[in-house]
């Protein structure tokens, strides 16, 4: 596999975290919702995604620690993970 096909595939997975993410959110399941933003962000910083891996980090701050409801504009961090995967090549679903 070259380098080409990896980073594809790399992207492809964080999207499906992502679309993971949004359902869990949108099912109130913040600790899913968490878990998968933090997938995000390390593997959009080791495909050296920094703008998605920054928003996502930055939404796992906005989501708050476990087991406690989100901080307020949550909804809005999901959006800037969804704008960095646009970026990316990829749209929203």
């Amino acid at each position: 596999m070259n380098d080409a096909e990896e980073s594809v595939l790399a992207v492809a997975e964080i999207v499906l975290d992502a679309v993971a993410m949004g359902d869990a959110a949108l099912a109130s399941d913040f600790d899913e919702a968490r878990f998968r933003a933090q997938i995000i962000a390390a593997k959009a910083d080791a495909a050296g995604h920094i703008d998605l891996a920054l928003a996502a980090a930055r939404l796992v701050i906005t989501l708050g620690p476990g087991g406690t409801p989100p901080h307020e504009g949550y909804g809005a961090g999901i959006l800037r993970v969804s704008t960095e995967l646009e970026k990316l090549g990829f749209q929203p679903l």
